[in-house]
């Protein structure tokens, strides 16, 4: 089984931007037939609509990495 939030973490950490790593994962999807199921599939699972799925999880992602820096920065004050 393809591990979709894992691939989409090295696309962002990769590219560095949401919007050109959106881009990528959609053309691999394209491509690839196996990553294209196990999208669909994780989608249904996760509870989201596969046009918005891939921006929902970076945008939930990236608030998850803030809240743990913030609690960081929080515990070296």
């Amino acid at each position: 089984m393809i591990d979709i939030p894992a691939t989409i973490q090295d696309l962002l950490s990769q590219l560095g931007s949401v919007d050109i790593a959106e881009s990528e994962f959609k053309r691999q999807i394209n491509e690839d037939s196996d990553l294209k199921k196990a999208f669909k599939e994780w989608c249904e699972d996760m509870g989201y609509k596969e046009r918005e799925a891939f921006i929902n999880y970076c945008e939930e992602y990236l608030q998850g990495n803030e809240s743990i820096f913030d609690t960081l920065s929080d515990y070296n004050e």
